[in-house]
């Protein structure tokens, strides 16, 4: 949203009228909407956002996306299998924990990667909603080291394809896809780009829902879109003005190079000048009780300094994509509205100071683990605000979206995770998971290939964690490094931000067995994820 309240109300005024599918109809809307009704499919669309390293406490500046909560469902306790993209990714795209997918990293020559992904794109929810009638798009950032170039190959499942390979992160600079199965075929478009790339996306995914209209009229569709925002630039060097976050030149400060539209840049209604990295959780706390990886000196005033311009410009980041998102509700047919889920997310969290830890993820804590989760219902569904504190993690989504469009059960859960569709609908499963299982391999900083995208450039004193395996309950945390013979615990329902481990304390027994037995959960021999899950605690 922009800045100024008027508009800041205007917006909102527009976006709510859109979700609540009573917006006033043209002629041209009346007519569609009568072909619609006439033809509408009994299977809903599906509207899904990923962004990529959203930390939770960035929703609190985007107005359109925390408006899917209003007659829609909040996930309080939202899970990632793993806080790396790739492995989160491959994670959400089969509903398998890492450990099962064999997806651990972010580089193919180190066990991740499109390499160890490739294997499993005849197996993701697309080619299911394929088969089930869906018209499918995917927009955005895909799988690390995908080769979005001549000549790529377009996974089994999309009928439209508009992917962008690392350029992306510097969103003014790289090659997006442009392959519509209707229009293209035997050929695979590319181009190079220029404009911000999170404002192209959203126009290509309204240019995907006129499209699904015109070559699949009465056909479900679901739409992916996944802008790299707000991740940072890759290869980041000294000096460039350019910043490490790089906002939409309209949400940058009007008094730098190049200006944007307000004076200290767009922070969606609030001053950029009042937003500061210091006031987030466990920001530059003492960390003497941390395992010893985490232990190090306090955070200097000129570091301070740059994670607080970081932070700002993340704020800013996220403008765009709740322009995007807002760009996207505006464009359904108020009948689309009514039989629409539209679903947010991240890939994970982020951090930027807290525990000391400088940028980065790739941890157990909850700032890169548990991320925002908001499904708003079609407009013809149940109506309310609905928060729900049942652990839930990104292996389910696999299974909620192969429900939502009536997938055969077995089909359905014969994943590690089950379907969210029960809770977003206000009902609470018999039987539900009390525990989320979070994994981590330490990435090998001497692979070969390209850098890795998730790797800062200040190395010093931001060393990440060892291998480890974590299992987090509604009130506690466990964690257990690969080397360590101490482990890692926190009560969150006295210590939500995790400053106060306690690692001799009488639940951790408990805790180890659980962690035992869901970090080989569904290996040959072993017991399913889904019972694992379920520790009675």
């Amino acid at each position: 949203m922009r800045i100024p309240s008027k508009r800041l109300a205007a917006a909102a005024a527009a976006v709510a009228l859109a979700l609540s599918g009573t917006a006033p109809a043209s002629a041209q809307e009346t007519a569609a909407q009568g072909s619609a009704q006439a033809e509408r499919p009994k299977q809903p669309n599906i509207v899904f956002f990923l962004v990529d390293d959203m930390s939770a406490e960035l929703l609190n500046y985007m107005d359109t996306v925390k408006s899917l909560a209003t007659d829609g469902t909040t996930f309080s306790n939202y899970y990632v299998s793993n806080s790396l993209c790739c492995p989160s990714r491959a994670s959400t795209f089969t509903g398998e924990f890492p450990h099962n997918t064999g997806v651990q990293t972010n580089q193919g020559a180190d066990r991740g990667g499109h390499a160890a992904f490739a294997k499993h794109e005849g197996r993701t929810y697309a080619t299911d909603l394929r088969k089930a009638g869906y018209r499918t798009g995917y927009l955005g950032k895909y799988i690390n080291e995908y080769p979005a170039e001549a000549g790529y190959q377009v996974p089994p499942g999309w009928a439209e394809w508009h992917v962008s390979a690392g350029g992306g992160y510097n969103e003014f600079r790289y090659r997006l896809t442009g392959y519509i199965e209707e229009e293209t075929p035997g050929r695979k478009p590319i181009v190079s780009g220029g404009d911000y790339l999170v404002d192209v996306l959203g126009r290509r995914a309204v240019k995907f829902l006129e499209r699904s209209r015109e070559h699949a009229p009465g056909k479900p569709f679901f739409l992916q879109v996944a802008p790299f925002s707000p991740h940072s630039r890759v290869n980041v060097k000294p000096g460039q003005k350019e910043p490490r976050f790089p906002p939409a030149y309209r949400d940058r400060p009007k008094k730098q190079w190049p200006a944007g539209q307000f004076p200290n840049g767009d922070c969606g209604g609030v001053d950029c000048d009042t937003v500061d990295v210091t006031s987030l959780p466990a920001f530059d706390e003492d960390t003497s009780d941390k395992p010893a990886w985490v232990r190090r000196q306090p955070i200097g005033p000129k570091l301070t300094k740059e994670l607080r311009t970081d932070f700002r410009d993340r704020v800013r980041m996220v403008q765009a994509v709740d322009d995007m998102v807002e760009r996207v509700l505006s464009a359904l047919t108020p009948a689309e509205r009514r039989n629409t889920y539209v679903v947010f997310t991240s890939d994970n969290g982020f951090h930027l100071g807290q525990h000391r830890l400088v940028r980065g993820k790739s941890t157990a804590y909850d700032h890169d683990v548990r991320v925002p989760l908001l499904v708003k219902r079609p407009a013809a569904g149940r109506q309310g605000d609905l928060v729900t504190g049942a652990i839930a993690q990104n292996v389910d989504l696999f299974a909620t979206f192969l429900d939502i469009a009536g997938v055969d059960p077995a089909r359905r859960d014969s994943r590690d995770g089950r379907s969210l569709l029960p809770l977003i609908s206000g009902h609470r499963p018999k039987e539900w998971r009390d525990a989320a299982l979070i994994e981590h391999v330490r990435p090998d900083p001497a692979a070969e290939g390209r850098p890795d995208p998730d790797a800062d450039d200040l190395k010093r004193g931001n060393g990440g964690p060892p291998d480890y395996a974590a299992v987090r309950t509604a009130g506690e945390l466990y964690v257990e490094y690969r080397g360590v013979a101490e482990p890692e615990y926190y009560n969150t329902a006295t210590d939500p931000h995790q400053e106060h481990n306690d690692p001799g304390n009488a639940r951790t027994a408990g805790l180890a067995e659980a962690l035992d037995r869901l970090a080989d959960c569904g290996r040959p021999g072993k017991t399913d994820c889904w019972t694992a899950a379920r520790t009675g605690s």
